[in-house]
């Protein structure tokens, strides 16, 4: 039976999952370690390979609850909006109502509505050209990809120095 002295002063051999303290006492040829090593090198990057999409997958899970759960809000949020501009356009409408009825003791009732008509429907054109000046006009240029027509032309630039 060995003792563990003797254990101790035997060298070590790469098995399985053990590592060698020195490797130059391996046995096995050299082509037989590069293999070894080879394999073992590409199962670590196929597990870390796995891992990445594994974490990338999560994250585009997490990614789309979150896209939903906003998408929720924003059609709650847009529901209540639609519903409280339809309300303020049917009180807007009984408002104008009044205020013709209220002209009608005055003159005419057809007159009354006639000229609230045209001042509410001034009072919108003034509003929307203003909205419409106010709005910056598209600059197409913004949409352009800068840094690869910049790559793109220093590239011509010296292909064209190149030639002459």
């Amino acid at each position: 039976m060995n003792t563990v002295t003797e254990l101790e002063s035997q060298p070590r051999v790469a098995r399985g999952n053990e590592v060698d303290d020195d490797p130059s006492t391996d046995p096995r040829p050299i082509g037989e370690i590069a293999n070894d090593i080879w394999l073992k090198a590409e199962t670590l990057i196929r597990q870390e390979m796995k891992l990445g999409i594994t974490d990338a997958q999560e994250r585009l899970e997490v990614l789309r609850d979150d896209l939903e759960s906003r998408a929720a809000q924003l059609q709650a949020v847009v529901t209540a909006k639609a519903a409280g501009g339809a309300l303020m356009f049917i009180g807007a409408q009984a408002v104008a109502a009044a205020l013709i009825l209220l002209l009608s003791q005055v003159i005419p009732a057809w007159s009354s509505a006639l000229i609230f008509g045209v001042v509410t429907a001034g009072g919108g054109i003034v509003l929307v050209n203003q909205r419409l000046k106010a709005l910056r006009p598209l600059n197409t240029r913004e949409l352009l990809p800068k840094r690869a027509l910049e790559s793109t032309k220093r590239d011509i630039q010296a292909i064209e120095e190149a030639m002459k």
